[in-house]
């Protein structure tokens, strides 16, 4: 700004004279910026505005003019033989100006450090706060994926183990987080805006409600909706209530890597809002899960997450290519082929596949690369060795490793026989289907081979050469089927509603089986009545027994072919439901 110089009671030009100053009205002065040489400052202007070069004073002699930008002091020049200095005479209120100004800069920023202060303060204790919460042993994400190889994957409870216990429970999160494996949890908003632990938007599939989540409040979902997953899982199990995400993170954040994805729109922002307010330290141990058309990875990366988005089989590599930057793991499904799984497997980032049921599946895809593991039956697939030696199906709870040929399905799956028919089994499912028994498998073989044995019975005859039984020899828990292509060999076990027993081989790749031996005819089956068998495997026979009769065997049969230590429940070719065979009494013994 100019400033203004005279203009005062003391500013007027003058000439000393002897011993008087004397005013010169109209005399013209030349303003410098030294009191000595220095440069001339031409650019003024009257007290009016107008441009000057030079200052005349007024016809009283009064001296008054605005100076350069920003000049408080110069020097006056009226050719009398001295230079005059002069300061600006608005400098007082500038100054005071000034001073207010600087004041209230002060201020403001007295209170914005105070204000930061306050806020850093907040972040400080709750850093703190999370730090006693959050210790720094936690298991965070890095330190489970990072180690992770094909050699070595990592297994994730999906759904919290949903093929052994109630998916999405709190028993099913704390038996697997027990176990030390991470959890994946998918949630869904209800009508009041709570998130709750649920795969489906509706309520239709796994509880005894139906609708959609979002039509039901807060106090309605806690009060009125349990799980009705006792056709999977077997009526040994207890109904479970459906748990809020925020008792699930209180209770596990830490401890387990917790895959997180919020599975319909309405529930991505709640979720969000919920982490961000609640869970400033999630970061550490979750990972934000995600499908590949999502729009929420910029929001996740933004806070530190690590982001896990699975793929369509369509998925091309364009799209792909478009979201990489905010993707840290890519997800495949076990029913990709090998070329398109080592395609994403050679992008170079690490690859976790679902939904993984069995131990053969681990093997195929460990083959092509793969890291993590997304099973709901991690126990059972994480492992190599038999859980159990005899069955206790008439408990009614599904075991780990019971594997139909359709998985999650339970049309597919091992139903348990109902009073008066408790300790009996069934497969509920026809044509050709089985149930592969994992939880006594591998076989754990003795000196001179196993013996499996069990009851079976038709509660109503089918036509009379119809048939079930058991197969086994497998090397793998590849699903079997009678009479269809299977991808490991074995051996099956067939007895018919006419009598007759014989023992079959069945070849990799092959539909039909070779029958081993004789046709033994045993004594026709009575509808309702159970029959007993034993099957021994030695290192070099193999040898099948009715044993609630006299002398019905095959005989000890020389045939090395299959020994590995896979078996299970055949419906064989048994083409009503109503005519399946049913099993108890499962026992396996070293011979």
């Amino acid at each position: 700004m100019r400033h203004l110089f005279g203009g005062t009671t003391s500013d007027y030009a003058m000439q000393q004279v002897g011993n008087q100053l004397l005013l010169r009205p109209g005399a013209t002065g030349q303003v410098w910026n030294a009191i000595v040489g220095g440069t001339q400052l031409t650019d003024l202007t009257d007290t009016a505005g107008v441009p000057i070069t030079s200052v005349i004073a007024a016809s009283d002699g009064a001296v008054a003019f605005y100076g350069p930008e920003d000049v408080t002091e110069c020097f006056i020049d009226f050719g009398f033989g001295r230079r005059y200095t002069l300061i600006a005479s608005d400098i007082a209120s500038t100054v005071s100006a000034r001073l207010d100004g600087l004041v209230a800069a002060a201020a403001d920023d007295a209170t914005t450090k105070a204000n930061n202060a306050q806020a850093g303060a907040v972040s400080t204790a709750a850093t703190s706060a999370a730090a006693l919460y959050l210790p720094n042993a936690i298991t965070t994400v890095d330190s489970i994926i990072t180690p992770a190889t094909p050699a070595a994957p990592v297994y994730f409870a999906h759904r919290g183990g949903g093929m052994v216990r109630p998916e999405h429970t709190l028993v099913g999160y704390r038996a697997s987080a027990a176990m030390r494996y991470p959890l994946e949890i998918s949630v869904n908003v209800d009508a009041s805006g709570e998130l709750w632990c649920l795969h489906d938007a509706t309520v239709d599939r796994t509880t005894n409600r139906t609708g959609l989540l979002s039509s039901y409040t807060t106090e309605e979902v806690a009060q009125q909706i349990q799980t009705n997953n006792r056709g999977l899982l077997g009526a040994g199990w207890a109904e479970q209530r459906l748990v809020p995400l925020r008792q699930v993170l209180d209770e596990f954040l830490g401890k387990v890597p917790i895959l997180l994805e919020p599975k319909a729109n309405d529930a991505v922002v709640p979720t969000q809002q919920l982490l961000d307010a609640s869970y400033p330290h999630a970061p550490r141990s979750v990972i934000w899960k995600a499908h590949i058309g999502t729009l929420s990875l910029p929001w996740a990366k933004s806070r530190g997450y690590r982001t896990w988005v699975y793929l369509d089989s369509g998925t091309s590599d364009a799209t792909m290519d478009g979201k990489d930057a905010n993707v840290d793991y890519w997800g495949v499904n076990t029913t990709f082929t090998d070329t398109r799984i080592s395609q994403v497997v050679a992008r170079g980032k690490p690859v976790f596949a679902w939904a993984v049921y069995r131990r053969s599946q681990v093997a195929r895809l460990t083959g092509l690369g793969v890291v993590g593991m997304m099973s709901s039956d991690p126990r059972y697939v994480s492992t190599s060795a038999p859980q159990r030696t005899a069955s206790r199906w008439d408990l009614q709870i599904k075991e780990p490793g019971c594997t139909p040929t359709i998985d999650y399905d339970e049309t597919y799956a091992l139903q348990f026989a109902p009073s008066p028919d408790v300790g009996w089994v069934s497969v509920p499912a026809v044509p050709f289907q089985s149930v592969g028994l994992g939880t006594y498998c591998p076989i754990a073989v003795g000196a001179g081979g196993y013996r499996i044995s069990f009851d079976m019975k038709f509660k109503v005859l089918p036509a009379s050469t119809l048939h079930g039984g058991i197969y086994f020899g497998k090397q793998s828990d590849d699903p079997y089927r009678f009479s269809q292509s299977n991808a490991t060999g074995g051996y099956h076990l067939v007895m018919r509603a006419n009598g007759q027993m014989q023992l079959n081989k069945h070849t990799a790749g092959v539909t039909s089986g070779t029958t081993m031996g004789s046709v033994i005819a045993t004594t026709a089956p009575v509808a309702d009545a159970a029959m007993s068998f034993q099957v021994d495997v030695t290192p070099t026979t193999v040898e099948v027994r009715r044993t609630d009769g006299t002398g019905w065997t095959t005989g000890a049969l020389a045939d090395t072919t299959y020994r590995g230590g896979y078996f299970g429940l055949s419906n064989g070719s048994i083409t009503d439901v109503a005519t399946r065979p049913y099993w108890r009494n499962l026992v396996v013994t070293q011979l």
